[in-house]
C-alpha cells in the first residue's frame, strides 16, 4: 500500500487531499495543530504537529520513521499567513512566517526523504504570490510572499539534488481558494473562486501521473516562477 504524508490535513486544501487519497486506497498520514482531522478512516494516521518547533517537527519525522518504511508522496500543504491585511513590513511577522511556511517544511522534507524511493514525490503548495513573474498589487503578504518566493527556489534546488534518485519535486500555486487563508485577503468585491477540492484534485493528478520533476504547476499547467 502507498504511503501519503499531507501536513494541515485537518481542513482545507488538507483535508480535501487526505480524503481524495485515501478515497484511492492509499495510506495518509496526515498532521493537525488545533483541530483535529474530522475522518474516520482505518487507513489515516492522524499526528499533532506544530510546525512552529523544531522539537515537534524532529519528533514527528521520528514517528512517521517507525510507522511505515517508505513515503511515496508528501504534501506540504500546512503553512500560515501573519501579515494578509498588513501595509507595513513586521520583521517579526516575517520571521514567524518563514520558520512555518520555510524552514519547518524544509526541515521535515529533509528528514523524510530518506523514506522516499524511485517515484516518489515532494509537492510544495505555494501560490501566484511567490512567483517572481507575478506583480506587486498591493503593500499586503510580504511575509507570506517572500517565505513562498523561498519555498519556489527550495523546489528547484532539492530537484537538482534529487535528479540521480528519481524523486521528482513539484510546486502547486493551487489559485486563489475558499479556506480559512484564502478568506484573509478577501472583500466585498473579490474573494476566492475555487473549492479545495478542487486543488486535491489538481494534487492528486500530480502525484500519480506526472513524470517530470522541478516545475511549478496551475491549472494542469506549467506557469512560470
Amino acid at each position: 500500500m502507498k504511503t501519503a504524508v499531507i501536513t494541515g490535513a485537518s481542513r482545507g486544501i488538507g483535508l480535501a487531499t487526505a480524503k481524495l487519497f485515501l478515497e484511492n486506497g492509499w495510506q495518509v498520514i496526515g498532521t493537525f495543530n488545533k483541530t483535529d482531522i474530522p475522518i474516520k478512516n482505518d487507513k489515516l494516521a492522524a499526528v499533532r504537529l506544530d510546525l512552529a518547533s523544531p522539537k515537534e517537527v524532529n519528533h514527528i519525522a521520528e514517528q512517521i520513521k517507525k510507522q511505515v518504511k517508505t513515503v511515496d508522496i508528501l504534501v506540504n500543504n500546512a503553512g500560515i499567513v501573519l501579515d494578509g491585511r498588513d501595509e507595513n513590513i513586521d520583521v517579526d511577522k516575517i520571521r514567524q512566517t518563514f520558520e512555518v511556511d520555510l524552514f519547518a517544511l524544509i526541515d521535515l522534507t529533509q528528514k523524510l526523504l530518506p523514506l522516499m524511493a524511485a517515484g516518489s514525490h515532494v509537492i510544495n503548495i505555494d501560490s501566484n504570490y511567490g512567483a517572481q513573474s507575478f506583480p506587486i498589487d498591493d503593500k499586503t503578504h510580504v511575509g507570506y510572499r517572500l517565505a513562498k518566493a523561498a519555498l519556489n527556489m527550495y523546489t528547484r534546488i532539492l530537484d537538482f539534488y534529487l535528479k540521480d534518485k528519481n524523486i521528482k519535486v513539484s510546486s502547486l500555486d493551487p489559485g486563489w481558494v475558499k479556506t480559512d487563508m484564502g478568506m484573509v485577503a478577501a472583500t466585498g468585491i473579490n474573494h476566492p473562486d475555487k473549492e479545495p477540492e478542487e486543488v486535491a484534485e489538481e494534487i492528486y493528478r500530480i502525484a500519480a501521473k506526472v513524470n517530470e520533476s522541478g516545475y511549478f504547476w496551475h491549472f494542469g499547467q506549467k506557469r512560470e516562477w
